[in-house]
């Protein structure tokens, strides 16, 4: 069968349950390359995590973990810590402290080559997204350390401004939560600058369409006109939480512009900066004119709309 058409299929129709299934069923199907089984353990785990179910997504992370000290090369252990989604999923069940032993374990042995840059990056940005979510703020220093570190390696890389722009988000945060007001607002000031100088016609205009959780996916480009939108999407729904809510507005509403279309997490976010920075009538005119998300959704991502809801 054609692994990849099959499970590309079930991840458009959001079938998590039959992936893993698929997945499973493929493993046993015949002898798998390192980089095929590291593939099918990536995804089953982030089948379970898409499902909320922590102890099997835990039970298969550890396999996950245990078979990869032995059979991956030590520059790909961060391929198992490199997904926010999982991590946060294991959260749900008291796992999240496997996950930090893993990464320790990933930033400890595995080297720090261009051929596995893209990995690394993304294991700390799961880990420091992570424990930004679980308010776990006083043990982000260190992971924003290591992304820092990560960017300083190579200016040339082909990643260097979607890492930016996600390095001064998660740093943002970290700062707004210290109190450290001037250090937030030079840090503000500094990725806007970066995003004002962005040269479009340089990116390329969509993403790489490697096949997901796959060693190469980790460690392709992200230099496309999407991606940098993604991370602008990202560092807007920061703004929001962090009380910049007329710089929040002015992104979001720059992505629309361009054609970047929210989804339910984001468009809550955007409506939250719209409601704080411009008033209840500039919200219902955002609504009314973006029928896409019931107002009940919004509420789901930001509970405190439900105070705008009549």
């Amino acid at each position: 069968m054609n692994i990849v058409h099959s499970f590309q299929e079930l991840v458009v129709r959001g079938d998590h349950q039959g992936m893993i299934e698929l997945l499973k069923n493929y493993e046993q199907s015949r002898p798998l390359s390192v980089n095929e089984q590291g593939w099918v353990y990536w995804n089953i785990s982030d089948g379970y995590a898409l499902l909320r179910e922590p102890e099997l997504l835990y039970a298969n992370h550890r396999v996950f973990f245990e078979w990869g000290k032995e059979n991956l090369a030590p520059e790909q252990l961060h391929w198992i810590v490199s997904d926010s989604t999982q991590a946060l999923s294991l959260s749900l069940g008291n796992y999240f402290d496997h996950w930090m032993d893993w990464y320790q374990y990933a930033c400890d042995h595995a080297p720090k080559l261009d051929t596995n840059r893209g990995a690394r990056f993304e294991s700390h940005r799961a880990l420091g997204g992570s424990l930004w979510v679980l308010e776990r703020y006083s043990e982000m220093d260190s992971v924003l350390e290591n992304m820092n570190q990560l960017i300083q390696e190579d200016e040339t890389w082909s990643n260097i401004l979607f890492a930016r722009i996600t390095y001064n988000k998660q740093r943002l945060a970290y700062l707004y939560h210290a109190g450290e007001v001037r250090e937030v607002n030079l840090l503000l000031d500094e990725t806007l600058n970066l995003i004002n100088k962005i040269d479009w016609s340089a990116l390329d205009p969509i993403k790489n369409q490697e096949v997901v959780g796959s060693w190469r996916q980790l460690n392709s480009s992200s230099n496309s006109q999407r991606n940098v939108h993604i991370a602008m999407n990202n560092l807007a729904c920061i703004l929001t939480d962090i009380e910049k809510v007329e710089e929040s507005v002015g992104l979001f509403r720059r992505l629309q512009d361009s054609g970047y279309a929210l989804n339910g997490y984001a468009f809550s976010k955007y409506v939250c900066s719209v409601w704080k920075s411009e008033g209840v009538e500039a919200v219902k005119e955002v609504l009314g004119a973006n029928k896409s998300f019931e107002i009940a959704e919004l509420i789901k991502h930001s509970p405190m709309l439900s105070e705008i809801e009549d």
